[in-house]
């Protein structure tokens, strides 16, 4: 599928464990962003209530089977929820959870020192607030 505009969920240059905490992370997000319409978070909230439901395709009480089946709707329902999540809120919050968003770029600034060369002397500027602790009373 060249044409196919889609951001790439799985990397297969990390192992699956992490695929997964980045594929939940990814679902989380998603869950949250007011961009994604209310009738499409209800298929994973569906698949979740699939697994705690009594009814299921493949009775748990076969011992491996019944679990399995219970994985594949849940996994299935996340899978297909991200895949019908508009593309460019998944790309964004793909982007922030691998750290490459804009939010967590660092500002570099050269000083202007006339003393030392500018390409020598280069600071990092990180923007944050602080607060200073209330102060304790001391008693004797």
């Amino acid at each position: 599928m060249s044409g196919d505009k889609r951001p790439v969920i799985y990397d297969q240059n990390i192992n699956f464990f992490r695929n997964l905490i980045v594929q939940a992370r990814l679902v989380w997000l998603l869950m949250r962003d007011p961009r994604v319409p209310l009738w499409l978070k209800a298929l994973p909230i569906g698949s979740l209530i699939y697994l705690i439901s009594p009814v299921d395709i493949i009775s748990d009480v076969l011992p491996i089977l019944g679990q399995i089946d219970d994985l594949m709707i849940v996994l299935g329902g996340l899978t297909t929820f991200i895949s019908l999540c508009p593309s460019h809120v998944v790309e964004e919050h793909l982007q922030s959870i691998r750290g490459e968003g804009e939010d967590w770029k660092v500002k570099s600034q050269s000083t202007s020192d006339s003393s030392v060369d500018s390409d020598e002397l280069e600071t990092t500027v990180l923007e944050a607030k602080y607060t200073e602790p209330p102060e304790e009373d001391s008693k004797p």
